[in-house]
């Protein structure tokens, strides 16, 4: 909110007057008008206009000047220690930024999905700052869709299909959900060898689909069917709906992610082997823009791609 009782020093900074100011420190550091012209790449007289109309709208001289010397007035040598730090700054400035563009440093803020982050991002995240060692990473996890501009992350990673929206997405890696019940479970109800087969079972949801995940869609060549399931459990954690899984309580749609190694080591059955769950799923990283990307985001970017492109899920 703009000061009512006061100017706003954002817009009283005549932007020409940094111009003015530069060349008044050139020749304010050379007692040269000639000297100061070879250094910012001018003409001696471009330079003595622009130390004069610095001079006109201060009102004061900054320099006396004869035909053998120039020298700092009294007023010129104040105004100089003053100026000289604004060049300084600015100079640091451009420098700063010079430096982000080429190494990779700084904090970077990311948001995870809970389980995803917990088991597939962790050791890649403690890599990476082995790999660069300059940046500074804060990790937040948190299955809630959070809001990359106003909650100031540098990059989020997303599952499941991506909204429009004006943010950049790269593909890290797919997500494939696959229908899996512990033995257990398929003992006491039964195996479903067909999606519609779901309908008479224990389907635990995903609360955070559509529709509170009661309706499973699946692909099979051309053929789409649209299954309506139910069942007395249903959560907002993938993880959870994983350990009910494994505990015998039904039938889940599960992310490959967290359930490959109960498969290989016959904890769970995979169903329903030849139809694929659709809409196909995939594993972003999402920033806000590709253009003049800082380093830090687009090194972390890379380094996602480059090692979760071969996961064995």
């Amino acid at each position: 909110m703009r000061n009512s009782g006061g100017p706003d020093v954002a817009s009283s900074i005549d932007v020409d007057r940094l111009n003015l100011i530069t060349s008044f420190v050139s020749v304010a550091e050379h007692l040269s008008f000639i000297a100061a012209a070879n250094v910012i790449g001018t003409s001696p007289s471009t330079i003595s206009r622009k130390v004069s109309r610095l001079e006109d709208a201060l009102g004061l001289r900054l320099f006396e000047r004869t035909t053998r010397r120039v020298a700092l007035t009294e007023a010129g040598r104040l105004y100089h220690a003053q100026c000289v730090q604004i060049v300084n700054h600015l100079a640091n400035a451009d420098a700063m930024i010079a430096s982000l563009n080429s190494e990779p440093n700084g904090q970077l803020r990311v948001s995870f999905p809970i389980a995803f982050g917990r088991l597939q991002l962790s050791a890649i995240i403690s890599e990476f700052l082995d790999t660069y060692p300059k940046v500074k990473v804060e990790a937040n996890y948190t299955d809630r869709f959070v809001d990359l501009i106003e909650e100031s992350y540098d990059a989020v990673v997303r599952i499941g299909s991506l909204p429009d929206s004006n943010l950049v997405a790269r593909k890290i890696a797919a997500n494939r959900r696959l229908v899996v019940a512990s033995p257990a479970y398929l003992e006491r109800q039964g195996v479903p060898h067909e999606p519609a087969d779901l309908v008479s079972h224990r389907c635990l949801r995903f609360s955070r689909y559509s529709a509170s995940g009661s309706v499973w869609r699946f692909k099979r060549d051309s053929r789409i069917d649209e299954i309506k399931i139910s069942g007395e459990f249903r959560s907002d954690s993938s993880e959870a709906i994983y350990e009910t899984v494994l505990r015998g309580r039904g039938i889940g749609l599960v992310a490959s992610y967290l359930c490959n190694h109960s498969i290989e080591r016959g904890d769970l059955v995979l169903l329903l082997p030849e139809w694929t769950s659709v809409p196909e799923a995939g594993v972003y990283v999402a920033y806000s823009s590709s253009r003049h990307l800082a380093p830090k985001i687009r090194v972390f970017s890379d380094f996602l791609v480059r090692k979760l492109k071969n996961v064995p899920w």
